[in-house]
């Protein structure tokens, strides 16, 4: 199926937020230059590129059909086809279904929207050790922005139902997007084997659009004359979601032409071209590449869930829908048959009834049985329809992925801990699809780093917390600066600043991409809590060693930011007890210095005291020696004395 724009088309570096084009879902093809061509590489050879995706509309063709009724059986009436509903009111029987492949899927969604995804950085070359944090914290900051969680679970839907999912990852000239790209509008080399397409020779997105946006939004559109005078031939309806009259590359009637973005491999390098069946649109080299080698790089990352002998790709549903047959099959004749009797006539010599108005009567719950007629017994074929029914049911179910989880809820009150360990089991059998879809997941996040080195170049700030009481950024691509001669535009030199080198400079980090997933439980939160808490009470530090390696191997989806917020309040305690300590040692030392000074006063004042007492003893001696010694030389003059 092909996907229609019935908005104006993006130009080049225009944000839209996603969904907000009404009627277009997905990936929306968008210029990156008007007209653009790389003169090197010269014309493409439009021949050659519209085979490849013929190539791969025709191959794929009867699995994309299988696909459409993989999505028919997910959605529950469809599971009963016209010629099925033609049967089952031939014999009478109710056409009911009881869609049980919905609910699997929806479990298997409600799994990974439940999981908490945290992309790490890991350093290829020692001298990157410092900078493995930081490429953890633009990631972070990268998927948030893109918005990569929704798009995530867009994702797996189709991955699910339809064993397909594709994504790209571009820049838009002010930020990284992730997009989904539906699996009706994708298309790939048929030949490539593997499920995550490494092998694929070429992919790309092809969707409907208006003749009238193809000329706005391309320069060289004007080139080609009239867009929808080219071939003629019939279109299969796999790739037909909106027309239902049209051929491969136009549809007259709504004035619409096919639009082809792809991404191919030529001479050992990934070249983009946008083109339709009048003619190319854009034709250069991949604008993306790898920072430190300029390879270039393909954007689109797609995976399929499991692949057969002839390539075909398909998801789990596939393998539900005989099941699924049996069950909407066994379930209307087990009612039937219920609803129903067979009759016979035991008396041939009863007056002549008619056959019909015997079966009427015997429908009836107050009905009259006619002399001469009974009801054959059908237990035995009632009985083992509905045994065969509950095996049916039993086998899908051992299918749907939550049935263990499912068991312990009906059952007593379980631990969050052994929640999930029902819920791990569960999934038992589907881990190789979810490793499948978590390898989809981390090249993806390989798909933004790699444009954030490419793209992110200047100075800018990385937001590291989504704590809006507490925000934190890092600042990456920081210029360092170092005094040097200048020359001024009068030609003289005078002492300025140059740039020396740049901290912080993401393009020149070497990472390995790794991502961990830890489900995101209530029951399981809590009862660590508990444990924290009572850990806590009976003395232990938070803020010890030994408790920050109890939180790295407790299960919480999130113990990053609980270290990392530990960690903060750690630092601020310490911060306030050593500001404190400073307080009281300075207070400490004020009284101490004041001690000394008082002692010293009280030192020096007796001192002084010893001093006047010594001086005025030492006076009155003088005195008492100068009387004696009036007294010896003038005798009897008392006034003297």
């Amino acid at each position: 199926m092909i996907e229609v724009a019935d908005a104006p088309l993006r130009l080049p570096h225009a944000v839209v937020p996603h969904g907000q084009v009404p009627g277009d879902e997905g990936h929306s093809i968008t210029p990156v230059g008007q007209g653009a061509n790389d003169d090197e590489l010269g014309p493409p050879d439009e021949d050659a590129l519209r085979k490849m995706f013929d190539e791969s509309r025709d191959v794929t063709d009867k699995a994309r059909k299988e696909q459409q009724t993989d999505q028919d059986y997910y959605d529950g009436p469809a599971q009963l086809n016209s010629e099925v509903r033609r049967i089952l009111e031939m014999r009478r029987q109710p056409a009911i279904f009881d869609n049980r492949i919905a609910p699997a899927i929806d479990g298997i969604l409600g799994v990974i929207e439940g999981a908490k995804v945290d992309p790490r950085g890991f350093p290829r070359n020692p001298q990157d050790q410092g900078a493995a944090d930081i490429c953890t914290k633009t990631l972070r900051y990268a998927a948030d922005v893109a918005r990569w969680q929704q798009t995530k679970l867009e994702c797996a839907e189709d991955y699910l139902k339809q064993g397909l999912t594709a994504a790209i990852c571009e820049w838009d000239g002010k930020t990284i997007r992730v997009e989904q790209i539906r699996w009706e509008t994708f298309f790939y080399d048929p030949k490539s084997r593997k499920a995550d397409f490494s092998d694929a020779k070429y992919k790309g997105i092809a969707k409907w659009m208006y003749e009238d946006e193809v000329r706005k939004g391309y320069e060289r559109a004007a080139k080609l004359g009239d867009l929808c005078t080219v071939h003629d031939n019939a279109i299969d309806n796999t790739w037909d979601d909106r027309p239902t009259d049209g051929i491969r590359w136009v549809d007259k009637r709504r004035n619409r032409v096919l639009v082809v973005e792809m991404y191919y491999q030529h001479a050992g390098e990934w070249l983009r071209c946008v083109f339709c069946g009048a003619g190319w649109l854009e034709h250069s080299k991949s604008p993306y590449v790898k920072v430190g080698t300029g390879e270039t790089r393909c954007p689109i990352e797609a995976q399929s869930f499991k692949v057969d002998r002839q390539n075909n790709r398909y998801g789990p549903i596939r393998n539900m829908r005989p099941m699924q047959d049996e069950v909407n099959a066994r379930r209307s004749r087990g009612l039937h048959l219920l609803n129903a009797r067979q009759v016979q006539n035991t008396d041939i010599t009863a007056p002549p009834v008619d056959a019909e108005s015997v079966r009427q009567e015997m429908a009836r719950a107050d009905g009259v049985v006619p002399t001469g007629w009974a009801a054959v017994p059908t237990s035995d074929m009632a009985s083992g329809n509905l045994a065969m029914l509950a095996e049916a049911k039993d086998s899908l179910s051992r299918m749907v992925p939550v049935a263990l989880a499912q068991d312990l809820r009906e059952g007593s009150a379980a631990s969050g801990r052994a929640r999930q360990v029902a819920q791990q089991a569960g999934l038992t059998q589907f881990g190789r699809g979810f490793g499948r879809l978590e390898d989809f997941e981390e090249r993806i996040y390989e798909q933004m780093w790699l444009t954030a080195q490419q793209f992110w170049t200047e100075p800018m700030y990385v937001r590291v917390t989504d704590d809006p009481r507490a925000p934190s950024f890092l600042q990456i691509n920081i210029p360092q600066m170092a005094p040097a001669l200048v020359q001024q535009p009068d030609g003289s030199m005078a002492v300025g600043e140059q740039q020396v080198g740049t901290q912080n400079a993401i393009a020149e980090m070497d990472m390995d991409i790794i991502i961990g997933t830890s489900p995101d439980s209530v029951a399981l939160e809590q009862e660590v809590f508990e444990a924290l808490m009572g850990l806590v009470q009976k003395g232990v530090d938070v803020f010890s060693p030994q408790f920050e390696l109890l939180i790295e191997m407790s299960p919480l989806p999130d113990k990053t930011r609980v270290l990392e917020r530990l960690k903060a309040f750690r630092d601020q305690v310490q911060q306030q007890q050593a500001q404190a300590q400073q307080a009281a040692q300075a207070a400490q030392e004020r009284a101490q210095q004041i001690g000394e000074a008082t002692a010293m006063a009280s030192i020096e004042k007796t001192n002084a005291d010893t001093a006047l007492i010594t001086a005025k003893a030492q006076g009155q001696q003088v005195d008492n020696e100068v009387s004696a010694l009036h007294a010896l030389y003038h005798p009897g003059d008392e006034t003297a004395a």
